[in-house]
């Protein structure tokens, strides 16, 4: 089984994807970090460091205490000398409030500038002792010598404080611009990110709408095959229903014929010849029926039946007629091993198993020359209600090569080997269907089917089939003698045909003037209908497709008609068309039955004797 490919439009989709992943994934830890560098960078900036601020404060108070002070030594006055000891008071509190910040980083720098020219410590010392002196009125300002040191202690206390501040402001304006760069760098890597992440989007919408693009034109190549693949079914189902009509038709006349005759005919000879006629229609009519029941099955269109019936006659009819026809004109045995009983009772589709049957015993039948074929028929598995039935088709044929094993049930598939003579080439030609029928039969019923062979030395094909058992008996098939009770019923009845080939006309009068029917023939459906309105009928057998009015609308009149015992009417319709729902519309015009041709004339009898 081929797997499905991406197409290079998905692929480059999936790359695109992973790719926009990735890079996505990496542009936002950039620019996560470029995020929190600008943050932290416009806090820096918003926020004044709380020393510096001290630090400008305590030079502030310094310049107004060193003023009073300056003034205080000028005139002398008490009150002056109280103000500046309250000055320097304030320049002492602050100075304090500096040394407890002195721990942090950027206070234990400042710190380490001023203790480069005089520890904090005796800094505040010596403003105490200031401080103090003033309060006390102790400093005699006619003391020229002392006051010029104190005022030149105060300068350089404060040209010390000015020096340290000059210094932070320059840091904090190398900082600022550091700052400023870091901000630019981020918001343009930011932009940059903006711009890629947009083009990777723009290519992404690009991919994904010439995807769409892609996806609508295979939407519509789909569609176009869907409409394509559904007229080809339909031409396909009317050329098969056709094929089966033209076909089944001139059948219908060739077996029916040869089937009066044979019954009749003593000569040896022409019973031969006559014998030769039904096989050969009967090879072509199995060969229609194979390709109609291999499309049907194609197609899942065939429906299986589910009535009573005894697995060991059904195994045993089907031997019984291949021993006596194809078996016997090779000198082959066919022998049957059956381990059921003879009274087990199944529901389930005979005709199909039948089918497998056949199909299976006489390809086994068709690659034997030499020994014989054996059918073992057992049941495997018993759950409840439902058994397991497995059969076996043994032969000593040629068996099949080991290359060709595999492929056995496959459609018009045929075995071919260099062992095999040229008149054993031309006794197994066939559709090449029966095989692949027979798997498709045995898995619509729920089973399974296996073959195993050995070169020159044969085949065993073994299928198993699970059938519920059957809670009824099976209705015996009518003796002669009961069919001779349904002709004598016949007699005088009255039959209304609706058939416009000559040779089936022919067949049909033949077949309902041998038991006493009375009839009139209608070679199109108009002339059927004024037939059925002028006159009293017991049946109505027609072919559906007649000229002027078909046979399922000849019903449809028959069935609106006001007399109600015209209206009742049975209509038998008598077609070559095996597709089912074809059938089921004849049905549901108001046909009450369709014998299917080629029928033989006890089925014909049966069914009228059944509606009249």
């Amino acid at each position: 089984m081929k797997r499905a490919k991406l197409s290079f439009s998905n692929i480059i989709l999936i790359t695109a994807c992973l790719v926009v992943v990735v890079s996505i994934l990496f542009l936002n830890v950039i620019n996560t970090r470029n995020i929190i560098t600008l943050k932290s960078s416009i806090d820096t900036l918003s926020i004044e460091n709380k020393n510096i601020s001290i630090l400008r404060t305590t030079s502030d108070e310094l310049l107004d205490a060193q003023l009073i002070f300056t003034r205080f030594t000028q005139v002398g006055d008490t009150s002056l000398s109280n103000l500046s000891a309250q000055s320097f008071d304030k320049l002492i509190g602050h100075l304090w409030l500096l040394k407890k910040e002195s721990d942090s980083g950027r206070a234990a720098q400042i710190t380490q500038q001023l203790t480069k020219e005089k520890s904090l410590d005796q800094i505040i010392k010596d403003f105490e002792l200031l401080s103090i002196s003033l309060k006390k009125h102790q400093i005699n300002v006619s003391n020229k010598s002392a006051i010029d040191s104190l005022r030149k202690s105060l300068a350089n206390y404060n040209l010390l404080f000015k020096n340290i501040l000059v210094k932070e402001d320059l840091y904090r304006e190398n900082l600022n611009t550091t700052i400023f760069k870091n901000a630019v760098t981020g918001t343009n890597v930011i932009q940059q990110f903006f711009w890629v992440s947009l083009l990777i989007i723009l290519f992404i919408v690009g991919v994904l709408v010439f995807n769409i693009y892609k996806m609508v034109n295979y939407e519509n190549e789909i569609l176009e095959a869907r409409e394509k693949a559904v007229k080809l079914a339909q031409v396909k189902s009317r050329f098969l229903s056709n094929m089966s009509h033209e076909i089944r038709s001139p059948l219908t006349a060739i077996m029916g014929f040869t089937e009066i005759i044979d019954k009749i005919e003593t000569d040896p000879e022409k019973k031969n010849f006559l014998h030769a006629i039904k096989t050969s229609s009967e090879h072509l009519l199995s060969t229609v029926n194979d390709v109609l029941d291999f499309s049907k099955l194609d197609a899942g269109k065939l429906k299986l039946e589910k009535q009573p019936f005894y697995i060991a006659a059904a195994i045993e009819e089907v031997a019984f007629a291949l021993s006596s026809t194809s078996a016997a004109n090779k000198g082959i045995k066919v022998e049957t091993v059956i381990q059921l009983g003879k009274d087990l009772t199944v529901n389930g589709d005979l005709f199909r198993l039948k089918q497998i049957l056949y199909n299976l015993l006489s390809n086994a039948i068709k690659f034997t020359e030499k020994g014989g074929v054996t059918i073992y028929g057992e049941i495997v598995g018993n759950v409840g209600t439902q058994v397991m039935v497995k059969i076996r088709v043994v032969d000593t044929g040629i068996g099949i090569p080991n290359d060709q094993i595999k492929t056995v049930f496959e459609e018009f598939t045929q075995v071919t080997s260099s062992n095999i003579n040229k008149e054993t080439r031309r006794s197994i030609k066939g559709t090449g269907l029966g095989l692949s029928i027979c798997k498709m039969l045995v898995e619509l019923q729920g089973g399974s089917i296996s073959v195993e062979s050995k070169l020159n030395q044969g085949s065993t094909f073994t299928f198993g089939i699970p059938y519920e058992l059957a809670d009824r008996k099976v209705e015996n098939d009518k003796d002669s003698s009961s069919m001779n009770k349904i002709n004598s019923s016949l007699s005088g009845k009255r039959v209304l045909v609706i058939e416009d080939n000559d040779v089936n006309v022919m067949l049909l009068t033949m077949l309902l003037k041998k038991v006493g029917i009375i009839y009139d023939v209608a070679k199109d459906g108009d002339l059927g209908l004024q037939l059925f309105k002028n006159n009293q009928y017991d049946i109505v057998l027609t072919d559906i497709n007649v000229p002027k009015l078909n046979g399922d609308e000849f019903a449809i009149i028959v069935r609106q008609y006001t007399d109600e015992a015209k209206r009742k009417l049975p209509i038998i319709a008598l077609t070559a068309t095996i597709v089912q729902d074809d059938l089921d519309d004849y049905i549901a015009a108001g046909i009450n039955e369709v014998l299917v041709k080629p029928f033989k004339q006890d089925e014909l009898y049966a069914v009228i004797e059944r509606y009249i």
